[in-house]
């Protein structure tokens, strides 16, 4: 399964898959472009949450997506605000991490636009919380152990599959919530790019603009991908959710 960090424990960042001439503009991390159309740019952070909460109108209908990920907290914090709109949500570029994990799940509509990229890494889970103790990390593991309770409840809310968050239990090499293998994963992988079939698999409420074959035309060509596998990324091929719900697993613990 995707390879974890120790940094990840609270602050799960992605990976900066977009060209450098494109980032360097990304410092607005969010406008309303019409009283329809809503921008993000960049992490989600706390200046991503604040900027939300001062300026998405209640008119919002589409949301323009690139981001590379970032902090759990701020990123949940934003996602409530879209809870139950059915919004269109358009991946510019990409869309990783918390990112992908919280506000993906949420949409009406989805719309990748070719060459775009959805990452996936995992999210706070049991297994990520042990290793933290096992390291020695109690603050962070205590820390952890709220962040994956608030996610549990958000997930169940917006009946987000587990294998959406690529959620595991202590000793599970692999969440049980996934069927079928990872092309080109290995000791290496950091994230994989989420293709069409896992995303119909695990979105199941959600209205997904058909992007396999620009995803083949594009993300997945043969020299941009070597370049993606060399940076830790590998594709999630035929992977899908299967029926493992959250009954399946356990509430995470207290802390």
């Amino acid at each position: 399964m995707i390879h974890r960090i120790a940094s990840a424990v609270l602050a799960a960042a992605g990976l900066w898959l977009v060209s450098a001439s494109t980032s360097a503009a990304l410092d607005v991390p969010c406008r309303q472009q019409t009283p329809e159309v809503f921008v993000l740019n960049g992490q989600t952070d706390q200046a991503m949450a604040d900027c939300v909460a001062e300026r998405l109108q209640p008119t919002t209908r589409e949301v323009i997506l690139t981001s590379q990920g970032g902090s759990v907290g701020p990123a949940l914090d934003i996602a409530e605000r879209f809870e139950g709109k059915g919004l269109t949500m358009r991946v510019r570029e990409e869309c990783n991490s918390s990112c992908a994990n919280y506000f993906l799940p949420l949409a009406g509509r989805l719309i990748v636009e070719r060459g775009a990229i959805i990452g996936l890494h995992g999210s706070i889970d049991p297994l990520l919380i042990a290793e933290a103790r096992a390291r020695g990390e109690t603050v962070a593991a205590v820390n952890a152990s709220r962040t994956a309770q608030r996610q549990m409840a958000f997930a169940r809310r917006n009946d987000i599959h587990p294998g959406w968050l690529l959620y595991r239990l202590p000793g599970e090499a692999r969440t049980r919530a996934l069927d079928g293998v990872f092309e080109g994963e290995t000791a290496e992988t950091r994230m994989f790019i989420v293709e069409e079939p896992m995303a119909r698999a695990c979105l199941p409420g959600v209205e997904i603009v058909p992007y396999q074959a620009d995803l083949r035309a594009s993300v997945l060509r043969r020299d941009r991908m070597s370049r993606l596998q060399r940076r830790g990324v590998a594709r999630s091929a035929q992977a899908v959710c299967n029926g493992v719900s959250w009954d399946d697993f356990p509430p995470p613990e207290a802390g």
